[in-house]
């Protein structure tokens, strides 16, 4: 793998740190994506791609972050990892859209990643889908060349932190952009041997419609409790499992329904909703006036109205 990389920064694998001639000039990107599962092959398609050039090792501050509609639902794994909801991924545009720009972005360009490959797979795939040609470029996997040098796990965050690079923000959240930034960095110091590793800003996605809100507002306050009302919840809420919310909706005299029906009265919203029981309930507004999508914590406002309080 050193050769390799050697070979593709245009430098002799004698020498431990690169050396700044006109090879070590050539222009790098470093890209992420993230996808609605592991398998293009399978179907899977990429829901946000980030990319981050490099020249004379050190980042030149153009940047892609971008997120797109895939066209299917993210498997339940894959949307923890990269918590873009349905309904927000179905508002956007297609890969298709920015396919051009994309292409001319990584022109003339060696591609760096982590688990690259990867990355590389999804991108061929999309093109593809596009009618786009496209053949790969010369590219560098910071996974693989760590496996080579470092004990242990080889993971993004594992071997970031063993290079002192810290890798909180992706506890706050997860992108494609977050991942390329960091793996930006690991390259700068692992691989390019740069002294002083150079952030990029982050940059939140370019490209991005605001869907509809997911809450419809009840046209009067919500005074009263459960009881006599029937219920339905997409997403996941806080505190409670989906099993938990449903026996206390029974125990309080409600009425639980596993999908959006005429007669569902509202329809609880928490993280990550469902595109297909958001759109059932605005269908079944417009016909029958009913159900009023609400928050969890209106929910548990009605909970408490009914003496149940929000115990586990």
């Amino acid at each position: 793998m050193s050769r390799l990389i050697d070979a593709v920064l245009g430098r002799s694998s004698a020498v431990a740190k690169p050396v700044r001639t006109q090879s070590s000039a050539r222009r790098f990107v470093v890209i992420d994506c993230e996808t609605t599962g592991l398998s293009p092959a399978g179907g899977d398609r990429m829901v946000s791609f980030a990319a981050i050039e490099l020249a004379e090792a050190a980042p030149t501050g153009r940047c892609l972050s971008l997120i797109f509609n895939p066209g299917r639902k993210s498997n339940p794994h894959a949307l923890k990892v990269h918590g873009l909801p349905d309904h927000l991924l179905r508002h956007q545009d297609p890969f298709h859209s920015v396919a051009q720009d994309i292409r001319g972005f990584l022109e003339g360009a060696v591609l760096v990643g982590h688990n690259v490959g990867f990355d590389i797979e999804f991108l061929r795939h999309e093109f593809q889908l596009c009618g786009l040609p496209w053949a790969p470029p010369q590219s560098v996997c910071t996974m693989h060349h760590a496996r080579g040098q470092v004990a242990g796990r080889a993971s993004l965050d594992a071997v970031a932190t063993l290079f002192g690079i810290d890798v909180g923000i992706r506890a706050r959240f997860h992108g494609a952009f977050v991942d390329a930034e960091i793996t930006s960095r690991l390259f700068q110091k692992m691989i390019l041997g740069s002294a002083e590793m150079l952030a990029v800003p982050h940059l939140a996605p370019t490209n991005q419609i605001d869907p509809p809100p997911v809450v419809r507002p009840p046209a009067a306050p919500i005074t009263h409790g459960i009881n006599g009302y029937a219920f339905a919840v997409t997403g996941e809420l806080t505190g409670l499992p989906r099993e938990a919310v449903m026996a206390r909706i029974l125990a309080l005299g409600g009425s639980w329904h596993h999908s959006v029906r005429k007669d569902t009265d509202y329809l609880v919203v928490g993280h990550a909703p469902g595109a297909t029981k958001l759109d059932t309930a605005a269908a079944r507004r417009a016909k029958y006036g009913k159900p009023d999508t609400i928050d969890e914590a209106q929910f548990f406002a009605m909970v408490a109205a009914s003496g149940g309080g929000r115990r586990r």
